[in-house]
């Protein structure tokens, strides 16, 4: 079997990980291939983990499409798979001139990928809304996203579930506290209570519903201190929040961090506070340092975190509950450890790489088997 992917190549987050971890897992029994449409940090990861991937940027779409299609005739592939809008773009006009079936990835809420700009959501929201239509399968990675597929009229027969994996057999690196205090410049101490939310800080990503939540938490308990691990358009505005609730002395941001679990390892609670999800690895890296956990009940994670046995949701929005379930947890030291511990284990059972390798690989047989 031979599949080759399609990438922009601009991912840093849960569908970078998700594509080259699986890709990785997939080499190890098909021929397969990233086509990525800028260079970059995505395109150098792949060749650092031994991928085969090749960069197609010529600047005119036209060629690049003529090279793409000049690869895939000369690799003999038989499945085309995109991930994201402008792979789903390239993957329309490849179908027709390849006559290959295509099968893409849907990482999110496609409807929500552009809240932060009325001119990308116009031109490249609608653009990749009308290649979704065009093409053959789809694959959603948490049934909430299959059944949201199924709601807005796409064809259930072509609708596959691949739940996010991670690879819980390669050791993860820890980090002293101490070190990262240092490092990030923080006020933060091995006797402090740290919250921490490590993501893109974009408006769906929820962290005025965070930032919310720490000021009705620090009114009760005043020890309890709040990390903030990313960057992006709305750093600005949430350091301005802060400032106005008067929170600045607990509340800190991290900024980039470039090795998820250095920011796991010096945190006590982690929480996602997401407006929509599908099945984020954020999530799943705190699981394998088995950290108390707290989510916005989004995507498939409900599938993962049942709440008052191995960590807690709340409705999306809520910040009222979320500073309850922080306060709790700081307060429990035991409940934290035992809802992290029964996290990891069902995590481990449930949402391995391998699981996810061998769900795709039936998925591409499907495709085939039905093609011929």
């Amino acid at each position: 079997m031979k599949v080759i992917h399609l990438i922009g190549g601009g991912d840093i987050g849960g569908a970078k990980i998700h594509v080259l971890s699986l890709v990785k897992e997939l080499s190890k029994y098909i021929d397969v291939k990233i086509i990525s449409f800028r260079p970059g940090i995505f395109a150098d990861e792949a060749r650092s983990m031994g991928i085969d991937i090749e960069v197609v940027k010529t600047g005119n779409f036209f060629s690049d499409l003529k090279k793409v299609v000049s690869i895939i005739k000369q690799g003999n592939y038989q499945v085309i798979h995109p991930h994201g809008a402008k792979a789903n773009m390239f993957a329309v006009a490849l179908k027709h001139m390849t006559k290959l079936p295509t099968v893409t990835t849907v990482h999110s809420d496609y409807k929500l990928d552009y809240l932060q700009s009325i001119v990308k959501r116009l031109s490249f929201g609608l653009i990749n809304t009308i290649a979704l239509r065009l093409l053959d399968n789809y694959i959603g990675v948490s049934k909430n996203f299959k059944d949201m597929l199924i709601e807005r009229k796409f064809d259930p027969e072509k609708i596959y579930t691949v739940y996010n994996g991670i690879d819980f057999n390669i050791p993860v690196s820890e980090y002293s506290r101490s070190e990262f205090s240092t490092k990030y410049g923080l006020n933060l101490t091995e006797a402090d209570i740290a919250v921490g939310i490590l993501a893109r800080l974009h408006p769906v990503k929820g962290l005025s519903i965070f930032v919310n939540a720490a000021k009705e938490v620090l009114t009760r308990n005043p020890s309890v201190k709040f990390l903030i691990g990313g960057d992006g358009e709305e750093r600005k505005s949430l350091e301005q929040k802060v400032a106005s609730l008067g929170i600045s002395n607990n509340v800190y941001f991290v900024g980039w961090v470039k090795d998820p679990y250095e920011f796991m390892s010096c945190i006590d609670i982690n929480v996602l506070a997401s407006l929509s999800e599908s099945f984020p690895y954020v999530i799943l890296e705190g699981t394998r340092l088995k950290k108390a956990t707290i989510s916005s009940d989004v995507g498939g994670i409900s599938d993962l975190i049942e709440s008052g046995v191995n960590g807690y949701l709340f409705d999306v929005g809520d910040h009222t509950k979320l500073a309850q379930y922080i306060l709790d947890l700081a307060e429990d030291s035991k409940k934290r450890r035992e809802m992290g511990e029964k996290l990891y284990e069902k995590a481990r059972s449930h949402f391995s790489l391998e699981s996810m390798c061998k769900t795709q690989l039936n998925i591409y047989k499907t495709i085939l088997d039905r093609r011929k």
